[in-house]
């Protein structure tokens, strides 16, 4: 079996500028910085990995290849093969030389667990702790068409949004609960965490609590 991992380099903030020359619409958009050796190199150091982690012992490595390209990449590789240590190293390197303040990275996942992933690894490097900060944006799917797209066009339309909050969520999630399914949820070390959805059926997943009982 084999796990893709599709990287989409994306700009935010595109607005058209108007050439003080030409009466000419120009759209401008800010481009990837250029990835070098040195770049890498330097990771490296910061990550911890060996200097060659990345380009091999030849000097002759996809891995290299990657990190330097500019262009829309589909990386395809087997699970723990190294995908998202190489995905959190460039992002490195790009928050580092990063320059541009009204245009960012847009870095989208298919799952919470994955951009909790990222932004743990990237908060390790002052670097990586830029690109958890406007104008940049790490996260899942839905949490894009969220903020950028559902949100925005709810308030167009007049819907006042009270609340958006994970943990008052579960609160209510957890309340709901009776008493001895609580108690037994905590003599088993389980906390209202366990309660987050797993799927798009909102599904907990099965999660045992007890003599025999279970959850989802």
């Amino acid at each position: 079996m084999r796990s893709t991992m599709r990287r989409r380099q994306v700009t935010r903030d595109k607005r058209p500028i108007r050439s003080a020359t030409r009466d000419k619409t120009i759209s401008q958009y800010a481009s990837l910085p250029v990835i070098d050796d040195v770049d890498i190199a330097w990771v490296c150091d910061v990550l911890g990995f060996p200097s060659n982690a990345f380009t091999g012992s030849s000097g002759i490595d996809s891995r290299r290849s990657i990190m330097r390209s500019a262009e829309s990449l589909d990386v395809e590789a087997c699970p723990g093969s190294g995908k998202t240590t190489l995905l959190v190293a460039k992002l490195a390197i790009l928050g580092r030389k990063w320059t541009a303040n009204r245009s960012g990275l847009c870095v989208l996942s298919h799952t919470n667990v994955a951009r909790r992933e990222i932004e743990t690894r990237l908060g390790n490097t002052a670097a990586g702790r830029s690109l958890l900060a406007y104008p940049h944006f790490i996260g899942t799917i839905h949490g894009f068409v969220n903020e950028f797209l559902a949100l925005p066009w709810l308030r167009s339309l007049g819907y006042p949004i009270e609340m958006i909050d994970d943990e008052v969520s579960l609160r209510r999630r957890w309340q709901k609960l009776s008493f001895p399914t609580r108690r037994a949820l905590e003599q088993n070390i389980h906390s209202r965490q366990i309660l987050r959805v797993q799927d798009t059926s909102f599904g907990l997943g099965a999660v045992r609590w007890g003599k025999g009982g279970e959850l989802g």
